[in-house]
């Protein structure tokens, strides 16, 4: 009889484990940004369901949160696409922006709300990070003492990794005690990442990571859980001071170099220009890169060529889709971070020592809207997909604390 409830036990948790691997597999898929490997999950996905006889859709796609945020981005590209016929607008790029929906489609149909579910998906980032140490290895490109790795810029780089840290660092802390040798492991890789970004020389990142460094410390402090804090918070010093001593050159580089010197401020100038101009519908989705270069271009203190946006997010929708499209824009933020708020509040008001995963994947999604403020990147294919991603998980975080709270929509 034991012997039988023990080998029940193990064919459940076998097909606990292998349930979470379509999850696993979309969590790489976004950080590699492989539509092939998000293929491949949604085919397990359908393929496990199948064999074990449980329901393709998740909960969540059943829930008004899901609703309502169907809405939400509804209203964003309709209003990205009104103003098309009135500026001469490229439409395919509109749509390009709608394909990189597919990882929050998919996170609503595969995720479940369980504890099994974001230990898949810590795994899944930890991976992605992994990926990103290989490709950087393989592709070493420094410029002007800046780690560009395989991209255009270093800023792509630090974005996509200071968007990742915050999920990565807050698993750490969340299963230090149940899972220490995966925590060991994934704090190492956090210590690269950190490494990595501060090699990139990018003051936006910089800036970025201290800001969600300082709100994870604080959902750690309300957890009480001191010690991960000492351990975390001597971490990074240890790793800023090494770098500091070891290649003092990037950090005094970048900080001591004037903002206005990489023509930010002349770009931002620009920016504000077009959109005086151009108030209502903009100067069409796609057409920044041209219009600069036809009118800014020439008289760039720094001689930039080829820029394609005003290095902030919210100035480049003005200036592309005018105050409509970004009305629907700021909408869908705004909605965004005051549901994460707000159930945020709900969680710790039920629970004062709480540490839920909502903290640290909505820590994510602010660190792209405050990476936005200096950059553009949120418009890449990498960002964008691991951005819409986060969302679904975040619905995903919302459902769990629900259930495990005893909490109303």
């Amino acid at each position: 009889m034991i012997k039988e409830k023990s080998m029940s036990d193990f064919m459940i948790k076998k097909q606990t484990c292998i349930s979470q691997l379509p999850l696993l597999m979309l969590v790489v898929s976004c950080g590699a940004s492989s539509g092939f490997l998000m293929i491949v999950a949604l085919l397990l996905h359908l393929l496990l369901c199948r064999y074990y006889r449980e329901p393709v859709l998740g909960p969540i796609i059943y829930t008004k949160m899901f609703r309502v945020s169907l809405v939400f981005i509804f209203l964003f590209f309709v209003c990205s696409f009104i103003p098309l016929p009135f500026n001469d607008g490229q439409p395919r790029l509109l749509f390009r922006y709608i394909s990189r929906l597919a990882p929050f489609i998919l996170a609503v149909v595969i995720a479940r709300p369980t504890a099994e579910s974001f230990l898949a998906i810590w795994y899944g980032w930890g991976l992605s990070l992994l990926y990103f140490f290989v490709i950087v290895a393989r592709t070493p490109v420094w410029e002007v003492n800046r780690l560009f790795g395989p991209f255009s810029s270093p800023n792509t780089l630090a974005g996509l990794l200071v968007i990742m840290l915050p999920m990565v660092l807050f698993g750490v802390v969340k299963y230090r005690k149940s899972f220490l040798k995966s925590s060991i492991v994934l704090l190492l890789f956090s210590m690269i990442a950190v490494f990595l970004v501060v090699c990139t020389g990018s003051r936006n990142a910089y800036g970025t990571f201290i800001i969600s460094f300082f709100v994870l410390s604080w959902l750690i402090y309300r957890h009480r859980d001191t010690f991960s804090l000492k351990i975390i918070g001597t971490v990074i010093a240890f790793i800023c001071l090494g770098i500091a001593y070891a290649s003092p050159m990037i950090i005094s580089q970048r900080v001591e170099r004037n903002i206005g010197q990489d023509g930010r401020i002349y770009l931002m100038q620009a920016g504000i220009q077009i959109a005086k101009e151009h108030p209502i519908v903009g100067i069409g989705a796609g057409n920044w890169g041209k219009v600069y270069k036809e009118r800014f271009e020439a008289q760039n203190p720094n001689h930039e060529q080829n820029i394609q946006s005003p290095h902030n997010i919210y100035l480049h929708v003005l200036d592309e889709s005018g105050i409509i499209g970004l009305t629907g824009f700021l909408a869908l933020f705004i909605y965004q971070i005051k549901e994460i708020i707000y159930w945020l509040h709900r969680i710790y008001a039920q629970e004062k020592r709480a540490l839920p995963w909502l903290g640290g994947i909505g820590l994510s999604i602010v660190s792209v809207f405050i990476f936005g403020f200096l950059d553009y990147d949120f418009f890449s294919r990498n960002m964008m997909q691991i951005y819409w991603l986060c969302w679904g998980l975040c619905l995903c975080a919302i459902e769990s604390a629900k259930k495990e709270l005893g909490l109303n929509e």
